[in-house]
């Protein structure tokens, strides 16, 4: 009994030994992250009131595996949130700090991911919802709108060329009776396709030209075709791209506009500066010549959000606080977004910015930008004036790391109003502005 006790032990200690080698290596990481705002005239009216003052808390833990040597990886990554329907607001977990009156606990998968390498070859594989994106990270974005179920092979192809490729869907055509009549409109797939080769000119120089198709059955087809250019020169980093569009808006509006973003920096010991461009298509005519001149931005699936300021398009190079009016209002969508994706409001764009962020100290930095917007066709119609300037924005904050993993940023941005969109001897239009704070636990 005793060698038998002695020889079960010793299997015991062998499988203990040797099941990590066999086992994932996996990874629970995440953050808590609760935000806050208060914001005014973001229609540019003081005499409606639009003023939102208001909390978001998010959960999002994220679990990740690898096995094979990291040949095989896989994520999940969950977000845990609320929404009020009484109110008709969509308050992302606002009652999650301010206590439920209403709804629901919602738990839903933010990205889910599955990325493996192709077995002889330096290509990988990846499939599950996620970011797909082109360089510049704006036309077809990371900024979490265009987390769609796709599938994407990148990868090598030799020293000095890479290959970048994915599809997304982000709707199916109507459900169909037994009869295999359909329910509702028909053919309404929305799908996105993307293509990019990137060239190694030179260690410091990285070309990508790529083309890109988003559609809707019986609906839109947009075609692009781009040239995106990744560099450094010194203390200067810069990251360009043109792109022309073609296509079909509807069955009787063709689509003909043209892009160009250009993102610099410049880094100077404890001093970042920032300079960026901004130049959209706008169209003249309200697509009354059958042809739509306006640069139109990927569906869902794509999205398409523009750096700017935080007061009109939500995304800041600098202050890294996104998304905060479109969560707490819905009815605030049509009044962010200047610049990009479905809900832009100018006729086409030429937005001017420059910023800068100082390092104060290794756990402190503040940073401040000035943003110049304006359309590139004044607003199409008889009634309107024909400026062109929206606004100039200005933003000032910090970010303030309390602990190695607890963060503190913050954002208070004005707008100076312009007159663009203008009735003809209408009522000048009012400035806005909001503040903004999030503080943020990872782990």
């Amino acid at each position: 009994m005793r060698k038998l006790l002695l020889a079960l032990f010793a299997a015991a200690l062998l499988v203990a030994f040797t099941a990590p080698v066999y086992a994932a290596d996996f990874k629970f990481s995440g953050f808590f992250r609760v935000r806050g705002i208060s914001s005014d005239n973001m229609d540019r009216n003081d005499d409606s009131h639009d003023g939102i003052q208001g909390y978001d808390a998010l959960t999002r833990p994220r679990f990740t595996a690898k096995t094979d040597g990291g040949k095989v990886w896989a994520m999940w990554e969950i977000d845990w949130w609320e929404k009020n329907y009484s109110t008709g607001k969509n308050l992302s977990n606002a009652n999650h700090v301010l206590g439920r009156t209403a709804g629901r606990v919602g738990v839903g998968t933010n990205r889910w991911v599955v990325d493996f390498a192709i077995p002889g070859s330096a290509l990988r594989m990846r499939w599950g919802r996620t970011d797909y994106v082109s360089p510049d990270k704006e036309i077809y974005d990371s900024g979490g709108r265009s987390r769609e179920p796709g599938f994407g092979l990148y990868g090598k192809l030799s020293n000095n060329v890479s290959l970048s490729m994915f599809t997304t869907k982000t709707g199916e055509s109507q459900a169909s009776n037994m009869d295999g009549t359909k329910i509702g409109v028909e053919a309404n797939d929305k799908d996105d396709y993307y293509v990019g080769l990137s060239f190694k000119a030179n260690p410091k120089l990285t070309l990508t030209p790529w083309i890109a198709n988003s559609r809707q059955g019986g609906g839109y087809d947009y075609w692009y075709g781009a040239l995106n250019a990744k560099g450094k020169m010194g203390v200067m980093s810069i990251n360009a791209t043109g792109v022309y569009q073609g296509g079909e808006v509807s069955e009787t509006v063709d689509l003909s506009g043209w892009g160009f973003l250009l993102r610099t920096s410049f880094a100077m010991g404890k001093l970042k500066l920032l300079a960026n461009l901004t130049m959209l298509s706008g169209d003249k005519d309200g697509d009354a010549d059958g042809d739509r001149e306006r640069f139109e931005f990927p569906q869902l699936g794509g999205s398409g959000w523009v750096y700017g300021g935080t007061l009109m398009t939500q995304r800041s190079l600098l202050g890294g606080i996104a998304g905060m009016q479109s969560r707490l209002d819905k009815n605030a969508v049509s009044r962010v977004q200047l610049i990009g994706g479905n809900n832009r409001q100018l006729n086409g764009a030429f937005v001017l910015d420059v910023g800068a962020n100082y390092q104060v100290s290794k756990a402190f930095s503040t940073f401040a930008a000035v943003y110049f917007y304006n359309a590139a066709e004044a607003a199409v119609g008889d009634q309107y004036d024909d400026a062109k300037d929206y606004g100039t924005e200005f933003n000032t904050g910090f970010k303030w790391k309390i602990y190695p993993k607890l963060e503190l940023r913050t954002i208070a941005a004005y707008l100076v109003a312009g007159d663009y969109g203008k009735m003809k001897d209408g009522k000048d239009f009012d400035d806005s502005w909001n503040a903004l704070w999030s503080l943020r636990h990872f782990f």
